[in-house]
């Protein structure tokens, strides 16, 4: 086991476990912790012991989003350590499955949306990037509302309410509700099943699940990307991130 910057890189049984572990931070996420996410993703794509990744926080919180810290020490001339690792989820060929709980937020939620299979415990979830004065990222402005619908999007994206796992569920971020203290051995069994599986038929089947949307989806993740830079440097935001 290695600790990079708060991530918790280690393989069992064909599973690539990425485990954010700032528990001080409700594992906040800084930019040297994308990085080490999105090198391992890269990294494992190749490494043919590795069949799925599980991705999980702690008891008390999936990850309370991007560090503002970071946002507002961040060289808007520089690539965005956080774009690296969406892009990173949203290629990734291999089985991807989430254990979360207690607290999903911002980016926290967002990367669910490229997970395969995703296990909760009763959790708080919210994307408030509004609030923050910034937009939507992580193609959820697409996905989002492809599985909830404009208004209940709407809700979720530009009011920014917070919601419950139940809700996650109805949604389709989340496939199954557990307690805190099972949830992550159980995503830890179906990431070994899957790890069991034929994988080139594995691999296959997610590629053609997701074949119909990624081509628009990449371009959604561009230009969000894009606009979130822009609105980062805003008067608004700065105001915004500075009453946190």
């Amino acid at each position: 086991m290695k600790d990079q910057e708060h991530i918790l890189i280690y393989q069992d049984s064909g599973v690539l476990h990425l485990a954010i572990n700032r528990p001080e931070k409700k594992n906040a996420l800084s930019s040297v912790m994308y990085a080490a996410m999105a090198k391992a993703l890269k990294d494992s794509v190749t490494d043919e012991s590795i069949k799925v990744v599980l991705i999980h926080g702690t008891q008390e919180a999936f990850s309370a989003g991007n560090d503002l810290k970071d946002f507002n020490n961040r060289d808007a001339n520089e690539p965005s350590p956080a774009a690296t690792l969406l892009y990173e989820l949203y290629n990734y060929p291999k089985p991807i499955v989430g254990a979360v709980s207690g607290v999903a937020v911002g980016i926290g939620v967002t990367m669910l949306l490229h997970f395969d299979l995703v296990y909760a415990s009763e959790t708080y979830f919210k994307m408030p990037f509004v609030d923050l004065g910034v937009c939507p990222e992580g193609g959820s402005s697409l996905i989002i509302p492809q599985l909830a619908g404009h208004r209940k999007a709407a809700e979720l994206l530009m009011l920014g309410e917070a919601f419950n796992t139940e809700t996650a569920i109805n949604i389709g971020i989340v496939n199954q509700q557990l307690d805190k203290s099972e949830v992550f051995d159980f995503a830890l069994s179906k990431a070994k099943a899957l790890a069991l599986k034929p994988q080139n038929a594995l691999r296959a089947s997610k590629k053609l699940l997701k074949a119909s949307g990624q081509a628009i989806l990449h371009d959604v993740i561009k230009n969000e990307l894009v606009i979130f830079a822009q609105l980062l440097q805003s008067e608004e935001s700065i105001a915004a991130r500075t009453k946190k």
